[in-house]
């Protein structure tokens, strides 16, 4: 019998944990069984009220242990549901909820504890993927541009990547070498705007924004951040695309409706992602998007109308854009569990070969 790697991701939307179980080797990989479980509201609020103060032990230590055992409870229903046991899985690979990422202060921390998660299942768990890349000379994030990397490599194809998910990131093929790095705000913005003054978790189909109108005056003064014009290497989160972020275009300019805001937040993705993604259209690659916003029509189209990109299907008996990211780290897990090395993808510098993660 086939013996599994089990990916865990949670992104900062926090719309769910996702549970990959797959089938890797050097040359193929298999997803066998995918469960997306729902977090609860109560749950987000506490994990969103830790973000915002970081600095609290005590708290932090309560979510810390919180979200952990419900991940192993998750991943323990998913190996029931499958008729799996144990001493089917190699590993887990775990990367927890960004809790502070600042790869400038050569720091990335997260929720969630690889220990007590391994203990609990009783499975090694291969975690720190975003420090041990920061320690590296890398920028911690996005990680899943080895994952895509890999893909190209088994599928001999050159397919661009655009993750859609609190942030967006692409990963493409440039210059005899495939870089990764993060382009700006997705759905972390969207989301929050929607939670806010719509009540709502994040905007169906993009059907909110759609009856909005995209307010120039602050579009243009939201791509003056000098993060858009900052060159690759390069990620971002919430410590800098944020409500107060947000609050601060908006006292630049004449006041605006809530969905006009929540047009323009939509169309600043659409945009900041196209200008990036046009700077590699010589590579005439096709492009595969992934994450909670490629279920967003106006986001999709608007990516897709303004970088003059097409979608590609190569991928769609392999990876689909659900399970994408959390069997990425299985992939991830697999290649710490087998010493496998890998090569930093997010630092112009350096070309260097190193082991990601730790193992517990």
């Amino acid at each position: 019998m086939s013996k599994y790697y089990i990916g865990i991701m949670c992104g900062t939307s926090l719309d769910s944990i996702d549970i990959s179980i797959a089938s890797i080797t050097g040359k193929r990989i298999l997803v066998k069984f995918f469960d997306e479980y729902k977090l609860d509201l109560e749950l987000k609020d506490k994990i969103n009220a830790v973000k915002k103060d970081s600095h609290s032990p005590n708290n932090l230590k309560k979510v810390n242990s919180s979200i952990t055992l419900l991940i192993a409870k998750h991943v323990q229903q998913s190996i029931s549901k499958y008729k799996l046991t144990y001493k089917d899985i190699h590993a887990v690979g775990f990367t927890g909820i960004t809790l502070n990422h600042r790869p400038d202060l050569k720091t990335s921390t997260f929720i969630g504890d690889p220990i007590l998660l391994s203990k609990r299942l009783k499975i090694s768990v291969v975690s720190d993927f975003r420090q041990t890349d920061i320690d590296a000379g890398g920028q911690g994030a996005p990680l899943a541009g080895l994952f895509h990397n890999y893909l190209n490599r088994i599928i001999k194809k050159n397919i661009t990547y655009l993750n859609l998910g609190g942030f967006a990131n692409i990963t493409v093929s440039h210059e005899d070498r495939t870089i990764s790095y993060d382009t700006g705000p997705a759905n972390y913005l969207i989301d929050l705007w929607c939670d806010k003054y719509f009540d709502m978790e994040y905007d169906i189909d993009g059907s909110l924004a759609s009856m909005g109108n995209i307010n120039i005056e602050l579009l243009k003064s939201m791509l003056k951040e000098k993060y858009f014009k900052k060159k690759y290497p390069k990620s971002t989160g919430f410590e800098l695309f944020n409500e107060s972020w947000v609050q601060g275009h908006l006292k630049k300019v004449s006041k605006i409706s809530d969905l006009d805001i929540l047009a323009t937040l939509t169309y600043l993705t659409v945009i900041t992602v196209s200008n990036e993604l046009k700077k590699y259209k010589n590579n005439k690659s096709r492009l595969f998007i992934y994450g909670g916003g490629s279920f967003n029509k106006i986001l999709m189209n608007g990516i897709l109308d303004l970088s003059g990109m097409k979608q590609t299907e190569d991928l769609k008996n392999i990876i689909n854009e659900k399970n994408l990211e959390a069997t990425a780290f299985a992939w991830l897990a697999y290649m710490r569990q087998n010493e496998i090395e890998v090569t930093n993808m997010n630092s112009i510098k350096s070309k260097k070969t190193y082991l990601l993660g730790n193992i517990y």
